[in-house]
């Protein structure tokens, strides 16, 4: 097991992602210049007027019309004002009259829209609108991408033994109260659950760590690949006629992500335990320089270190030459 892959596999679960930094030109635009910019989809980037994207420029012409008719009807541009002596009914007709649409609506409103959609190619068909929505878009598509990694960050993790003893647990992993439930815990489920055994009947057995590993018990981790995942979403957009769409061309580079994308592979990574306060550093088990690439480390890396410290089982036996004890592993059940 420890040179299978499953320790690499621990490297996605337990590696906390980082979000890539925006283009320049998002980052440095103000929301107003770039909505300003990109509503009409006709800049710079020779993207063609799109017909279905002309209300938005028509919302804020008409709301530069608006700042136009209080300046007019004001009359004196005079900083000394008495606010007292306003005329009520031209503010008011002002507030009437201009239209409240979806792209007047401030940044903070459109975040909160975003938060509210739960299908991850609908934030893509919102953000398509233009740039400025879809500097928006990105930002939640990151948070669904990176959702899937580092899910394990900070969790008490055991690789448990077939042969742990009931009431053999690693210290810390259950509180007193915990400990006493499980004692009282019994379970029917057969040794070998990979059969169907629905036919026939099984005594009831001491509950031990070795059970939560059972399907019916936990819930088993997906094995998610981002790039996967990110071109079939493209292949989605592709197969239909918004493929066709110049602001899809523009964001389809940014769709297709990868573990990569949110694991650098331009900075130095270290294993941390919080718990021991003990740090290993990638330099310090590489076997060479060349096998570093972020967090994954070819041939020995960070997931092996993990499971040879988390490993937990009653009996000593192993299928390799252990010196170290490593079924009564140090980090078992630590964070």
């Amino acid at each position: 097991m420890l040179f299978d892959g499953s320790a690499t596999e621990l490297v996605r679960l337990l590696a906390v992602p980082v979000r890539p930094q925006n283009p320049p030109e998002t980052a440095s635009a103000t929301p107003t210049q770039t909505r300003n910019g990109c509503c009409a989809t006709k800049d710079m980037d020779g993207m063609k007027e799109h017909p279905n994207r002309k209300a938005d420029t028509e919302v804020m012409t008409s709301s530069s019309q608006c700042h136009k008719r209080a300046k007019t009807q004001d009359g004196h541009n005079r900083a000394d004002t008495d606010h007292s002596m306003i005329n009520h009914s031209v503010t008011d007709s002002l507030v009437i009259d201009r239209p409240v649409t979806f792209s007047t609506l401030p940044p903070e409103v459109h975040r909160l829209i975003f938060t509210h959609i739960e299908c991850i190619d609908d934030v893509f068909r919102l953000g398509l609108a233009n740039r400025y929505l879809w500097s928006i878009g990105r930002e939640h598509m990151h948070d669904y991408y990176m959702s899937f990694l580092g899910r394990w960050a900070n969790e008490h993790i055991v690789c448990v033994g077939e042969d742990v003893k009931p009431g053999d647990y690693p210290p810390g992993l259950f509180s007193a109260q915990e400990l006493d439930l499980l004692r009282q815990k019994t379970s029917d489920i057969p040794y070998d659950w990979d059969v169907d055994w629905d036919d026939v009947a099984f005594p009831n057995v001491p509950f031990t760590l070795h059970h939560f590993t059972f399907p019916s018990i936990s819930t088993q981790e997906e094995d998610v690949s981002l790039f996967g995942k990110s071109l079939a979403l493209a292949g989605l957009f592709h197969d239909l006629d918004i493929s066709k769409d110049p602001a899809y061309d523009y964001i389809r580079s940014e769709m297709l992500v990868k573990q990569e994308t949110y694991f650098p592979q331009d900075q130095q990574w270290i294993l941390r335990n919080l718990t021991t306060k003990q740090f290993v550093r990638s330099e310090a088990i590489a076997l060479k320089p060349e096998c570093i690439h972020g967090p994954d480390i070819s041939v020995l890396g960070f997931g092996e270190v993990v499971m040879s410290r988390i490993c937990w089982s009653t009996s000593s036996f192993t299928s390799m030459s252990d010196t170290v004890d490593i079924s009564r592993g140090t980090w078992a059940g630590l964070d």
